[in-house]
């Protein structure tokens, strides 16, 4: 390995700056930042409704109340930004020829993989970072709200979970762009993975719930709930809210705890309940960053 850290930084500031001012990712953030906002305001909307009548939402803080309807945003778009942040960061520089050109100065193939990961990183993060805030400053704006320091703990914690989501289809994107030679290939293949694993898995395990039952008799709700553990998705759900999932047709609230954004418990009984999800969220991306890291240095940029 002879990577140059210096050298990735300049190529991750390149590749954050590219990717800043791209179309398909500028439209992306503006819809996500627009959808928030309106989902926040609607959750503020129905908390006063809540407030008004005597009932105490869970959890039972407005300022957390808000980031479930988010969460369920972020479930659906923080994909689509992690996918147009990677789906053609190799395919295009192949296609270009810039590879050759770049490597022919002392930089190691290490050393681009590795800048372009870093930057398209720092700008998921950037992105993260702006979205929450939306979200946060509507609803501080609106209620007039101040968030305590176990709020604020709480919306951290739910901030990384988010991102760590996020990077596992930027992880996906990359590997997509290392593999595949067309970027209209890619993107596509992206798309596919994401509306199976995101958006449409819940139907996806219905559907097979239904076609096994008469097949096994017995088990198929084990099947199903072992299949589940596939998505990312639901491990991000069952982390942020306590649901099995939040694509389209999504499984109901839990019996005990409703996610970390659920003060009713501390962090620790939230961590005892869903350690095996958050350690499936935080080792998911990091194998598929190595996979495509690897799978670059093995890569033919003459093709």
């Amino acid at each position: 390995m002879n990577c140059d850290f210096e050298k990735a930084i300049v190529i991750a500031k390149k590749e954050f700056a590219d990717r800043l001012w791209s179309p398909i990712f500028l439209s992306l953030l503006g819809t996500l930042v627009l959808v928030i906002f309106a989902v926040t305001y609607r959750e503020i909307l129905e908390t006063e409704l809540y407030s008004q009548i005597g009932e105490i939402p869970i959890p039972p803080s407005a300022v957390l109340e808000g980031f479930y309807s988010t969460s369920l945003m972020m479930t659906w778009f923080s994909p689509l930004i992690g996918i147009a942040l990677s789906f053609d960061s190799i395919i295009k520089e192949r296609n270009s020829a810039s590879l050759n050109v770049l490597l022919t100065h002392p930089v190691f193939r290490d050393t681009v993989i590795l800048g372009k990961v870093l930057g398209a990183v720092l700008l998921l993060l950037t992105v993260m970072l702006v979205s929450s805030g939306i979200s946060l400053g509507t609803i501080i704006l609106l209620l007039g709200a101040k968030v305590n320091a176990m709020e604020f703990s709480r919306i951290a914690v739910w901030f990384a979970l988010t991102f760590l989501y996020a990077m596992v289809f930027l992880g996906i994107g990359l590997i997509c762009s290392t593999f595949v030679r067309e970027a209209t290939d890619s993107l596509v293949y992206n798309i596919v993975i994401w509306l199976t694993l995101s958006i449409m898995f819940s139907w996806i395990l219905t559907f097979l719930s239904y076609s096994l039952e008469p097949v096994v008799s017995a088990g198929v709700l084990d099947i199903t709930n072992s299949l589940s553990a596939l998505s990312p998705m639901h491990h991000y759900a069952e982390l942020s809210t306590g649901r099995a999932n939040l694509g389209w047709g999504g499984g109901g609230e839990r019996d005990n705890i409703s996610g970390v954004l659920d003060i009713r418990f501390t962090l620790a009984q939230w961590l005892k309940e869903f350690w095996t999800n958050l350690a499936i969220l935080f080792i998911a991306p990091l194998i598929l960053l190595i996979t495509a890291y690897l799978k670059f240095l093995r890569e033919d940029i003459s093709a």
